[in-house]
């Protein structure tokens, strides 16, 4: 179990104090990594509460130790060999032997070292072996990365562009990559949901608050979507974000989970109304594959709602890795998309287009200031070449089945 391997390793690696705080928040416990583990597999409300206390610990730490706080694919973080001993594991002799012969080590430890201290070795090893990861793979460090933030990252594009049209929906929708369940538990106060999610972390944290939102649970819920109006920040307060009381009301309909990937749905032809698929295609290895399945899936007339990153939006992030020399793709994007990309891939599927929105916009200026810090200068020689007033970094569409 991935999960208790991370904590145990990390347990056994932070500073006494740090330790110190993680143990106080459960004083009981004998087998710390084990307890930590089985918390984070529950969907209670006791695990709930507990996640809560584990997020505002680790956002301090990331604060006044980021060293020593959990973050994924930082390379002078303590959790960096730990991902580095995970990918040495599962990758190819062939890779192994490509890693060793690039940093002239021959040891797993030594490796890592040269990696810490080198971004050009970084920056090497993500294009060559970090990109190239399974998504069961992928699947296996998502879980790690759940433990980052309470929130999943698609909910600023539900809140301003699904949320007001679902409130005028009818029928079932598939809450297609799930994450944490902000949008299942809001869309659920109108219809019916069925959500699916890879991460397993992610998933038992939404079934648990759908759990305690039908209960009408008034201590620990609200605390909840609260922390998720803080992640999201100044972005929350642009658009209408439901409070929890209005969550509470008790007028929520039936919602269904499944662990599994969407690119094979456990449904019938034509089932859902509707699907909201935010932050997700990009993660995937095939994402025509998955409109296959939204496709079959999808009642003639019902619509997909879609949020992606565009090109731009990747060469933003592909500066940051240059920058900083991660060795996974930043957010473990696979793909970026534009409006012709996008809306092809769905009319090759029986869709049409309906709206594609840009949003997220950043000037030449900005862009050009940022490339400039970065060791990739080819990144920074396209820019000069192809000036721009502004272009978005991300895409809202929604696409109807014919």
């Amino acid at each position: 179990m991935i999960l208790e391997q991370f904590f145990n390793y990390y347990f056994q690696s932070i500073d006494g104090d740090t330790l110190k705080k993680y143990r106080e928040l459960l004083p009981g416990a004998t087998d710390l990594a084990a307890a930590y583990a089985d918390l984070f597999s529950r969907s209670d409300e006791e695990a709930i509460a507990f996640l809560l206390d584990f997020h505002d610990l680790t956002a301090r730490l990331r604060q006044e130790k980021p060293e020593q706080a959990i973050l994924f694919n930082v390379h002078n973080n303590i959790c960096f060999p730990f991902f580095m001993e995970y990918i040495w594991k599962v990758i190819s002799k062939e890779e192994r032997l490509k890693i060793k012969e690039a940093s002239g080590k021959e040891d797993i430890i030594e490796i890592t070292a040269r990696l810490q201290e080198d971004l050009a070795l970084r920056n090497w090893f993500r294009q060559e072996i970090g990109s190239s990861l399974s998504q069961q793979d992928l699947f296996i460090l998502n879980e790690i990365i759940a433990l980052q933030n309470f929130s999943s990252g698609g909910e600023y594009s539900f809140l301003k562009y699904v949320y007001p049209l679902v409130q005028r929906m009818q029928g079932r929708v598939l809450d297609a990559g799930c994450g944490a369940g902000f949008a299942t538990l809001v869309m659920s106060q109108f219809l019916t949901v069925h959500s699916v999610d890879a991460c397993k972390a992610r998933l038992e944290r939404a079934m648990a608050l759908s759990s305690m939102m039908k209960k009408g649970e008034k201590k620990t819920f609200p605390r909840v979507i609260k922390l998720i109006e803080e992640e999201l920040g100044t972005m929350a307060v642009q658009c209408e974000f439901p409070s929890a009381e209005d969550l509470l009301a008790g007028t929520s309909r039936e919602v269904t989970f499944t662990e599994g990937s969407i690119d094979s749905l456990p449904y019938k032809e034509s089932y859902f109304d509707s699907i909201n698929c935010l932050d997700v295609l990009e993660h995937t290895y095939s994402p025509e594959e998955i409109i296959k399945e939204f496709a079959r899936v999808l009642k003639p007339g019902g619509r997909v709602f879609i949020t992606a990153p565009t090109r731009y939006g990747e060469v933003e992030q592909r500066i940051w890795e240059s920058i900083e020399g991660t060795i996974f793709p930043a957010m473990l994007h696979m793909h970026h998309f534009d409006p012709q990309s996008l809306t092809g891939m769905f009319k090759r599927n029986g869709f049409k287009e309906v709206e594609v929105v840009p949003f997220d916009f950043m000037s030449w200026e900005e862009f050009l200031e940022i490339a400039e810090k970065s060791p990739a200068r080819e990144l920074v020689e396209e820019l000069r070449a192809h000036p721009f007033e502004q272009v978005a970094l991300q895409l809202f569409a929604v696409y109807e089945k014919r």
